[in-house]
């Protein structure tokens, strides 16, 4: 009798074993699709990155491109302002001229009024 207890035991132990082996694999088998499932976020992810690593650059471009225009106005606003002082000199400067010619027009236009009084012997 103890023969056969110890078969019916011994089998009761391989069946328990088969069984584990059998859940083993189960899990072994749902472990691959987890880890398939994995690979293939891993893909999109990396998709993702590559992504937005292609619109940061397009904002690095942007930013350098803002910033070439930023001095382009800078230049610009230096030139205008220097074209603006020009310009207020060049007024003073031509309204100092107009009177300086006013000034000698009338004293010539004097002059000729005397030499035409003194002509006309309107002056004694």
């Amino acid at each position: 009798m103890s023969n056969r207890g110890g078969d019916t035991t011994e089998q009761q132990l391989m069946e328990m074993m088969e069984q584990m082996n059998k859940q083993f694999k189960k899990m072994d088998l749902r472990f691959v699709a987890i880890d398939k499932k994995f690979d293939s976020m891993d893909k999109r992810f990396d998709a993702i990155d590559k992504r937005f690593v292609g619109i940061d650059n397009r904002f690095d471009e942007m930013d350098q491109r803002f910033n070439k225009m930023d001095l382009r106005f800078d230049s610009v606003e230096s030139k205008i302002n220097s074209l603006q002082e020009t310009v207020e000199n060049n007024a003073t400067e031509f309204r100092s001229h107009f009177r300086h010619i006013e000034e000698k027009l009338n004293y010539h236009d004097r002059m000729f009024e005397f030499v035409s009084e003194e002509l006309s012997g309107k002056r004694q």
